[in-house]
């Protein structure tokens, strides 16, 4: 699955930036939490990290170029194979210590009335889960934006 990187909103008022560096280059592998790049906006130059495991698919902003409109796509990561691999093996563990009466861990769901989840699911993070859900919204509502806490308080 390719997933897109987008230019971020690093400030209530920014509406465009411009990527300083890039950390990395196509074919890079990268994990959550990687440093990627540096963007600029007019009031300072801060790290974008990954959001995602895959690798680096395109580059789609080049280093240096002005005035990138926040939430334009900036980089394309493919969610590599040996990752799906690894997600589905783990989860295949679970089932099987889950299911073994001899395991000595007791399973950790029980069996209920509810619906089963469908198996096209995968679990994500709260942090990935809150971090998807603000970013749709801001996609689908233009006055929707990210504010910190301190500039909330002291209102702007």
């Amino acid at each position: 699955m390719t997933i897109e990187i987008l230019m971020p909103a690093l400030s209530p008022t920014m509406e465009e930036g411009k990527i300083a560096k890039w950390l990395v280059k196509s074919g890079d592998i990268v994990k959550v939490g990687d440093i990627i790049a540096e963007i600029e906006t007019d009031k300072a130059t801060m790290e974008l990290e990954s959001y995602h495991d895959g690798t680096i698919q395109k580059l789609m902003a080049s280093e240096g170029v002005e005035n990138i409109l926040v939430n334009s796509v900036i980089a394309l990561i493919k969610e590599t194979d040996e990752i799906k691999d690894i997600k589905l093996t783990q989860k295949e563990d679970k089932k099987k210590k889950a299911s073994n009466p001899n395991s000595k861990i007791a399973p950790q769901i029980k069996k209920s009335n509810q619906e089963e989840i469908p198996n096209d699911t995968s679990e994500i993070t709260v942090r990935e889960a809150l971090r998807d859900a603000m970013a749709e919204e801001m996609r689908l509502d233009s006055n929707v934006f990210l504010m910190g806490e301190e500039v909330a308080q002291y209102q702007g």
